[in-house]
């Protein structure tokens, strides 16, 4: 050993621990340059760790020495090799500090990894293990820390030693000797179980034996716990993390045993907070990766009742006052928030019926307690539930409004905070379901905003206050509109903070959004009092976060205002906005980029190609951004060595705001190549090859990635063929669309299939189904195959078969099969429609080619509708339903729907189901050459019974969700009656059926179903049936009200804001000009007959 070089380098190792950035980054730097070239580091690390003075200078060196190991050992002198082993197993047992003993144990773990894989160094592992049975506790201890870390490099020389390791450390689990032993007995069993998952196979004996020690695992816990030791239990809890991930063969029933004792550590207050936590985020990590467990074990009302326990627990109430942002960094793993989490991820994995169902079972009990914290935990759960069920809880609005009205009036500031965070969620959520309540919300949060005297409260309501207004309807803005924007502009000049500014001016672009073009008279008074925060957009210098929030909101405030109010009134602020917007992308802050991306994304909507002229500013610097890393590994010179998970870990850093910035800039792109059409043909390949990057390797951004890929797709095909293009139906006989085009598509189909049948993310395979969904929809058959290629067809329906019969990797979260009788989530639901819509278009698009498709599915759709669970029958017979035209063509195939559909309208409990087999009768009927009049008077007499319950339904219902299932009710039975009638009105009873058949007219719902019942009137007029002359003024009647309804569906798409009135096309009366043209001449018709009665009705004067 050079004692020169010794002396050097622990001089420099001491450098980098004084408290100055510059001489350790100097030190850091002559170590990695200057030592750590040098052969005699290594050997002279380990000197250093066994005899220097300072321990500080021991660890460090065991770090330093831990790196070197991995490159450096190999070239040590075998002879000198056999020493340090010897000095350090020694060093490693007799060490005074237990934190060096520890850090000498982990070295004698990186040198035996390296060296046991070359076979060498065979008296370790007897020698610890004889250890291991030694007297004195310190040697013992050391020996089961060191055989652990040994353990913990998965060094595959120990994959055949895995049984007696697990014989060795499952004795030492109830050792008498030390704490410590069984404590790390237990962390070896984190990796045991990995060691045992890397076998070609587990024996039953071997893995009796690993579930035969959990419980003994669970007493250390307990015992750790009584001790107060809390590093210890949190280590412990950590290996239970793992097991959540280890086979049910290793687990059994275990893992609900964790989940039941996690329950009782997390209600029991009187134990320290932070084993709490523990407790809470095991429950939460249970339920997200083991759901199908969870729910077969029937756990999850148990631990819904957990979280609200939890929930209802004492919060600062200071800190929620004062505190301006979105969720208190105090608060983030208290307790209260980590229940409130729980419920949040129990509602989004688990049944409604064993997650929303006993909330709303313990909702009156604590809305009527005296504590406050209970009443604000009911409140809190609604809206925190609200994203995973939100059609159960829409079900459930009776319940949730006065709640919420009741949570508003209450005398304690901590529930009407409460109130308020749980309206913004579920006005999110559930939108205008909320929304037509807003008589009752709005007075409540300008009163609580005018009477405010804390600054979380206020900004609480201005967000609730802000969502509302999004969501709002036409009619009911315009109610509201002129005093709302007074009060908004008022508040912005007294708010004194930038976080409130930013709430306030968000509401303000919700008030444009949901007014549209209303909206142009207060526009320029607007733009006059937001002007002010995006001056110098780019320059963000000087500004605090909040600050540079505010200027970020306000640019993309004014662009939501843009597609408010139209080209035209925006026009003298557009070139020098855009140029703003230009400047932005340009900015330091990765928020002001966003905005502008955001604002460039609402401009290009607006104005289409006329916006061609930035593209080759613009364009380039999206593919700049798009091309940012959003993670990074924050390594150091001195950090080329890192070996271990933790390490890498702790240097892996996610920047969640490129994140958000690469997705509004995607956004961005593909609005731009809708709106500018060929012009952006230019840029298509360079797009397309960034964002199928992005869909491979980003962090957060795969799925909106995936989804402006197939808007670039359809913007040009759009720009090729047009809005309305004419797919010729069936197998592709020939590539009938542009050949770029095609290629194009075929490029982006492939990537598409590749992921599905991989994606374990939910979200990201129903993104992918939804966008072959609208694909084939809008470009026909040729979305999936080609004339000489049936593959991704092919791939594509196994992948459909797979989620139908819940196989696909992002279902299966355990090797446990699905039980297809347990009840869905609404998450499963949602996947298992996004399927059977990409079925539905493709059966629309192969037509008669459909039947060799359907035939491998029928079954599987055929057991679903008669599911257990609710949301799957109506599913499964709104498919067949959609299907029935396609599929009528099959005689047989026709009878055996009709009987499916004839059952459930009899049997099945669900006016949904009903109604949907209803309307699939009607489409039998029309399109099938099969005779079904035969069934005609049972079919009617059905037909009655599910209007005679509708309308018992009717009576009581003050909801839109229940209003809108009963209009569709009537609307399905409606247009059956007359899909009836005129395929064979001799065999209909129309004296029996015309007056309740008229009496439900207009349809409310279902507008499609209005051209049987218009054609059944236009032929029964033709006729001059009495029947239908009879009733005539009757006739006019309902056709005002549609005419009405259509002068409302075109006012709205003249008003509306350009995007919001993308949903506007089901409110269209008549599914033809041809169809309306018909109607108008009727209409004509009687007025000659009956000379004003038309006329003098005000919807149809202006008609005929």
């Amino acid at each position: 050993m050079d004692p020169q070089y010794l002396t050097s380098l622990e001089d420099t190792l001491k450098q980098t621990l004084v408290a100055n950035t510059a001489t350790i980054k100097q030190a850091s730097q002559k170590l990695t340059k200057d030592f750590y070239t040098n052969p005699l580091a290594l050997p002279s690390l380990f000197h250093i760790l066994q005899n220097a003075q300072d321990d500080q200078l021991k660890q460090l060196a065991s770090v330093e020495a831990r790196k070197l190991v991995y490159t450096k050992w190999a070239g040590v002198d075998e002879g000198l090799k056999s020493q340090i082993r010897s000095a350090m197993l020694n060093n490693t047992f007799t060490q005074s500090s237990k934190l060096i003993r520890h850090s000498s144990a982990r070295v004698v773990a990186a040198i035996a990894e390296m060296d046991l894989d070359e076979k060498k160094w065979p008296e370790l592992l007897p020698t610890l293990i004889e250890n291991v049975q030694s007297e004195d506790v310190q040697t013992k201890e050391m020996a089961v820390f060191t055989l652990y870390t040994i353990l913990e490099t998965q060094s595959s020389s120990l994959l055949d030693l895995t049984s007696d390791f697990l014989n060795l450390f499952s004795s030492l689990l109830t050792d008498v000797t030390s704490r410590s032993v069984r404590v790390n007995a237990v962390l070896a069993f984190d990796t045991l179980a990995a060691f045992l998952e890397n076998l070609p196979s587990i024996d039953a004996q071997t893995a009796n034996k690993f579930k035969s020690c959990i419980p003994l695992m669970v007493n250390v816990l307990r015992e750790v716990i009584q001790a107060d030791e809390i590093e210890m239990a949190k280590d412990i809890f950590n290996v239970f993390n793992s097991l959540i991930f280890v086979e049910n063969k290793l687990m059994g029933n275990h893992l609900i045993d964790l989940i039941k004792l996690s329950g009782e550590l997390a209600i029991n207050i009187e134990l320290d907070e932070e084993i709490r936590v523990f407790a809470l985020q095991f429950l939460i990590s249970s339920v997200n990766m083991r759901k199908s467990k969870v729910l077969s074990s029937n756990v999850g009302p148990d631990m819904t009742l957990i979280g609200l326990k939890v929930a209802s627990e004492e919060i600062d109430i200071e800190e929620e006052l004062e505190n301006e942002e979105d969720e208190n960094e105090n608060e983030e793993n208290a307790p209260p928030t980590l229940g409130l989490r729980l419920l949040a991820m129990l509602s989004a994995e688990l049944p409604p019926s064993h997650v929303i169902t006993p909330i709303f079972e313990n909702i009156p009990a604590m809305l009527s307690s005296s504590d406050q914290f209970q009443r604000r935990a009911a409140i809190l759960s609604l809206g925190v539930a609200s994203a995973g069920s939100p059609d159960y809880i829409a079900g459930q609005i009776n319940k949730v409004v006065p709640a919420l009205v009741s949570g508003l009036k209450d005398p304690e500031v901590v529930v009407r905070i409460a109130a308020l965070k749980a309206l913004a969620e579920l006005t999110s959520e559930l939108q205008d379901t909320i929304t037509a309540f807003h008589e009752q919300f709005l007075p409540l949060l300008i009163d609580i905003i005018d009477s405010a005297t804390s600054v979380g409260v206020y900004k609480h309501a201005c967000v609730a206050l802000d969502g509302l207004i999004e969501f709002l309807g036409h009619d009911s803005i315009e109610t509201y509109l002129e005093p709302l924007i007074k009060k908004l502009l008022v508040m912005l000049q007294q708010a004194h903070s930038s976080t409130l500014k930013s709430t306030i001016v968000s509401a303000i672009g919700s008030t444009a959004y949901a007014a549209g073009k209303k909206f142009i008279p207060y526009f320029n008074d607007s733009i006059q009092y937001l002007e002010p925060f995006v001056v110098a957009a780019a320059e963000t210098e000087g500004l605090t976060e909040d600050d540079i929030e505010l200027r970020a909101l306000t640019f993309e405030n004014i662009s939501t205002m843009a597609r408010a109010v139209g080209k035209d009134a925006f026009a003298r602020f557009a070139n020098p906005l855009a140029e703003a917007a230009y400047q932005a992308l340009g900015s330091e802050h990765s928020r002001m980029r966003e905005s502008g991306f955001a604002f460039i994304s609402n401009i290009a909507k607006v104005y289409g190609e006329d916006f061609v002229g930035f593209l080759d500013k613009i364009v380039p610097e999206i593919f700049k951004c798009l091309e940012q890393e959003e993670f990074t590994f924050n390594l150091d010179e001195e950090d080329d060595e890192l070996d271990d998970d933790d390490d890498l870990a702790n240097k892996f850093n996610v920047n969640t705001g490129i994140t958000y910035e690469k997705e509004v800039a995607a956004v961005a792109l593909g609005e731009l190549a809708s709106g500018t059409g060929k012009h952006f043909y230019k840029y298509v390949e360079q797009s397309v090859k960034v964002l199928m990057e992005q869909v491979e390797n980003s962090y957060g951004m795969r799925e909106a990635a995936m989804s402006i890929l197939w808007k670039i797709v359809r913007a040009s095909f759009v720009a090729e063929h047009g809005e309305h293009f004419k797919y010729p139906k069936g197998i592709p006989k020939s590539v009938y669309i542009n050949g770029s085009i095609h290629d194009l598509i075929k490029n982006v189909r492939s990537l598409s299939i590749e992921n599905l049948k991989e994606e374990y993310e939910i979200t990201m395979v129903a993104c992918i189904l939804g966008k072959f969904d609208e694909a084939i929809s809008e470009f026909g058959a040729i979305a999936i195959l080609d004339p000489t290629d049936t593959e991704s067809l092919s791939e594509l329906c196994g992948q459909i078969m797979e989620i139908l019969t819940k196989k696909h990797p992002c279902q299966v979260d355990d090797d446990e099969v699905p039980n297809d009788e347990q009840e869905a989530s609404e998450t499963e639901v949602v996947l298992f429609d996004s399927a059977l819509e990409v079925l539905v278009n493709l059966g629309v698009a192969l037509g008669p080619d459909f039947g060799k498709i359907f035939n491998s599915f029928k079954e599987v759709i055929f057991q679903n509708v008669t599911s257990k669970s609710k949301t799957k029958r109506i599913t499964a017979a709104g498919c067949l339903a959609e299907l029935a035209s396609v599929l009528s063509g099959d005689a047989a195939l026709s009878q055996q729907l009709m009987e499916i559909f004839v059952n459930r309208l009899g049997n099945d409990t669900s006016i949904d189901v009903k109604a949907n087999a209803a309307y699939g009768i009607g489409l039998i009927v029309e399109n099938s050459d099969v005779d079904f009049t035969s069934a005609y008077n049972s079919i009617l007499e059905m037909l009655f019974h599910l209007l005679s319950k509708t309308d018992k339904q009717a009576t009581d219902a003050d909801d839109e969700e229940t209003k809108e299932v009963i209009n569709r009710s009537y609307a399905n039975a409606c247009g059956c009656v007359a899909r009836m009638a005129l395929k064979n009105e001799n065999a209909v009873p129309l004296q029996h059926i015309m007056t309740p058949l008229l009496s439900h007219l207009p349809l409310e719902a279902s507008y499609e179903d209005n051209t049987p019942v218009l054609n059944l009137i236009l032929r029964l007029y033709e006729t001059n049936n009495e029947l239908i002359t009879s009733q005539t003024d009757k006739v006019v009647d309902i056709l005002a009200k549609i005419f009405a309804k259509e002068a409302d569906f075109k006012q709205m798409q003249e008003t509306s804001t350009l995007g919001r009135e993308e949903n506007l096309d089901r409110m269209k009366q008549f599914e033809t000009p041809e169809l309306k043209q018909k109607v108008i001449d009727l209409l004509r018709f009687i007025e000659q007959k009956y000379a004003g009665l038309v006329s003098g009705n005000e919807s149809l004067k202006t008609v005929i």
